[in-house]
């Protein structure tokens, strides 16, 4: 992980001097993430989050910006930008399009703190923003890791310096396909996070305090959604049955299941093992302790169970 942008202090001045916040007093960089810059700033007004979009351009942060913004107003536990006096939500800084959130404390979760009780929360909090919705108008598509994207990178698997990884590029490429083709076209499409794990979830005892990171959303099925954060929250050594029925259980509290979706969670599930077991062996970022065969682990367990058994587990 990186700092990859180190902006000046006079630009870093510059930056605030539009916002109605008082002048700096501090800033870090914070080392996470693998994508973008994340800043704390300590303003006379208090603590902000600044990120610096590293790879989306000014379009692509102005939408998230305007997700964030849809989301937090319709009650989703996330921190709306903070909008400068002349009412933008992203500026330039460093010749990066940059947006600036209210800092929110919390904590992440290891997987031995996670509890029945977290998992559930999760699930009304995924069902939340689902109900929610993309704000009318949203330019999200399909997003970067559809199934056609996922076969483009088994190419970059084939040469990766991972030598483990390399041998199952053809493997990877055909499961893609063979999955693809069994997904559902008739369940429930809206608002996707894609990446609701475990150091995506801030809290504040036992209450979420912040959903983070929408690098990943788009439009997609909604069941993808549930199956990356059933693979996410309930899997150490293997598949914690307990966890994993309180996130679906929180979930439909919310948003009840519709029948196709519970027949679609398999295949959801296993294209989601795929998914994060190619984009993690082509991420060249580094990622401490995010390995690649984990979801290899994950997904050889979701077949040995296979789409009855799924089912069952889960109590659907």
């Amino acid at each position: 992980m990186a700092i990859l942008t180190v902006p000046r202090d006079e630009d870093l001045d510059a930056f605030v001097a539009a916002y109605d916040l008082g002048e700096r007093r501090e800033s870090r960089g914070i080392e996470a993430g693998t994508v973008n810059t994340s800043y704390a700033l300590d303003l006379e007004s208090g603590r902000y989050f600044l990120r610096l979009y590293e790879e989306q351009g000014r379009e692509g942060a102005e939408a998230e910006a305007g997700l964030l913004l849809h989301l937090a107003a319709r009650g989703v536990a996330t921190p709306p930008p903070v909008r400068a006096r002349d009412g933008a939500m992203v500026r330039t800084l460093a010749g990066k399009p940059a947006v600036l959130f209210p800092w929110v404390d919390g904590d992440m979760i290891c997987q031995r703190g996670v509890t029945e009780a977290h998992a559930r929360a999760v699930g009304e909090a995924l069902a939340r923003l689902h109900v929610a919705g993309a704000p009318p108008g949203s330019p999200l598509g399909a997003g970067r890791f559809g199934p056609a994207d996922l076969e483009r990178r088994c190419e970059r698997v084939a040469c990766s310096r991972d030598a483990e990884a390399r041998v199952l590029a053809g493997e990877l490429r055909a499961a893609v396909s063979e999955v693809a083709a069994r997904r559902r076209t008739d369940v429930p499409t809206g608002l996707v996070h894609g990446d609701l794990f475990r150091d995506n979830v801030l809290w504040n005892e036992s209450r979420i305090a912040a959903l983070l990171d929408f690098e990943s959303a788009h439009l997609g099925p909604l069941c993808f959604d549930l199956a990356v954060t059933i693979l996410s929250w309930s899997f150490s050594a293997g598949l914690d049955l307990g966890i994993a029925r309180a996130i679906t259980a929180g979930y439909a509290e919310v948003r009840p299941l519709e029948e196709s979706e519970r027949e679609a969670l398999y295949v959801e599930a296993v294209l989601a093992a795929l998914r994060f077991t190619i984009t993690r062996i082509t991420d060249d970022a580094i990622r401490v302790g995010k390995r690649w065969q984990r979801f290899v682990a994950r997904r050889q367990a979701l077949e040995a169970l296979g789409p009855v058994g799924l089912r069952r587990a889960l109590a659907l």
